[in-house]
Parts: C-alpha cells; sequence; structure tokens
C-alpha cells in the first residue's frame, strides 16, 4: 500500500527559497530509506521542519528546542523514525510506509528464439518476468537499440490473487533482413526495470544460417571436350559433350 508523504516548513522569516524534497518512489521489503529536505534560509535561522503523511504530522524537528526532534508515533502507526539518523534536512524510516516492492529472484527469461535464422525469416519470441510487484517493464533491444513498438506486442499483466503479485509478458515479432546482423550476428536482449531499485537483463545471440554447398569425396576436375585426347569414353546429354579427368586419365561425362 502507498502512503503519500507531504512535507511543510516553517522559519521565523520569509527568506526561504530552493526547497525541494527527495523522497524514494518505492524500497525493497525490509529496506530503510531516506526522505530529504533541501532548502536555503540564507544565513537565517531555521525554525522548524515539519514532516506529513496526508493530514497528520509524523516529526517535526525545532533546532531551539530540547530534544529537538519530536516524533508522533500514536497518530501514525506503521512509522518508524529512527531518531539517530534523522535531523533538520533528513529523516529516516525503519519500517517504510511507501509502496513496498518484491523483487524477483531471477533475471528475464526470454523463450521462442531460435539459435540460427536466415535472411527473411520471422523471429518471434517472448521475454518475461514473473512474481513481482508491481508488474516490471520489460523492454527489447537489437543489437543494444531499442526496438520500435511495432516490432511488440504487449499482453496484459497476469495477477496472481494469492500472493499479490504479477506477471509481465512482452513479445517481439520481425523479419530479420540483411542489416539486422553484424558480422554474421544479431544480438536480442530484454530489460526489466521496478522503479529505480531493480534492473535485470537477458542477452540472447543468434547467428545467420547462411546456404551451404554440399559435397562428398573430391570432385572431379571438368575440362572442355578435346578430340585430340587419346584416352576418352564419349557420351552426350542434354548439355552437351564434357570430358572428364580421373586419376590421370580422361573420360567424356
Amino acid at each position: 500500500m502507498t502512503h503519500p508523504i507531504q512535507i511543510f516548513l516553517i522559519h521565523l522569516t520569509l527568506c526561504l527559497r530552493n526547497v525541494s524534497v527527495t523522497i524514494p518512489t518505492a524500497v525493497k521489503r525490509s529496506d530503510n530509506a531516506i526522505l530529504i529536505c533541501n532548502y536555503d534560509i540564507e544565513n537565517d535561522t531555521l525554525y522548524s521542519v515539519k514532516w506529513y503523511r496526508g493530514r497528520r504530522e509524523f516529526y517535526r524537528y525545532t533546532p531551539k528546542e530540547n530534544p529537538a526532534w519530536k516524533i508522533f508515533s500514536l497518530t501514525n502507526p506503521g512509522i518508524n523514525v529512527d531518531i539517530n539518523h534523522s535531523n533538520a534536512s533528513h529523516v529516516w524510516l525503519n519500517k517504510v510506509p511507501l509502496a513496498i516492492s518484491e523483487l524477483p529472484t531471477q533475471r528475464p527469461i526470454i523463450t521462442g528464439i531460435h539459435s540460427r535464422y536466415r535472411l527473411g525469416d520471422n523471429i518471434d519470441g517472448n521475454c518475461s518476468l514473473d512474481y513481482t510487484k508491481p508488474a516490471a517493464n520489460l523492454t527489447w533491444w537489437i543489437n543494444d537499440i531499442q526496438v520500435p513498438p511495432n516490432y511488440l506486442r504487449i499482453y496484459d499483466k497476469q495477477k496472481h490473487e494469492g500472493e499479490q503479485l504479477e506477471s509481465a509478458v512482452l513479445e517481439i515479432n520481425f523479419v530479420v533482413t540483411l542489416q539486422h546482423f553484424i558480422k554474421g550476428r544479431l544480438k536480442l536482449k530484454c530489460s526489466a526495470r521496478i522503479y529505480r531499485i531493480y534492473h535485470g537483463e537477458t542477452e540472447k545471440y543468434v547467428e545467420e544460417d547462411k546456404p551451404r554447398i554440399m559435397a562428398s569425396g573430391r570432385s572431379p576436375e571438368i575440362y572442355p571436350f578435346d578430340r585430340n585426347n587419346d584416352e576418352f569414353d564419349e557420351s552426350n546429354d542434354e548439355n552437351g559433350l564434357y570430358l572428364t579427368r580421373y586419376n590421370g586419365k580422361s573420360n567424356f561425362m
């Protein structure tokens, strides 16, 4: 569950400038989080800094009081401020009232991609990442270039109700052309992101499958027809008359 956190800052003068707040979008379950308020009071005296979740204040810092900090835990269950790491600009939360994420235990999985393709073949495969919260954002890359939308098909996220987790699947589909191969090789990559706290990648290399000329044994040496040769076997077919030499002897084919 996501709980919005807001900041309200009070001081004695009107000289406050450049106020900015840094709050992580999400954190891993059981991790800590640091909330930061940056401001410039232009050499004036700070009166107090107050942090709110919704309309309820949960942390206050007043430099002239002793102690300078004050925590409102009774009206904000679930918010645990670490006073040893909190001050006028930073609030350290031990059990975070932000979006809690369940991260995957493995990298994204690529399926359906063969190891070799010929020019003109169709590449059709999937990238998936299961059991996360929220579902991961997936991206396909060809030779480290992000693929255009017309190469992709986005599937609806699958929800696992019992565990409140989600799975994501992204399909890639395109026709192989010469420009896709670099020295006979094409690199496919799928990357997955969850907020700014998880990034995983999986790569698969594809080789260009070129037509091959198959041969068995030694190919005969073929010469133009020459009736001055002493030893030859003459035959005639629809392609004309040829002389084939084997082991120093000449034979017509």
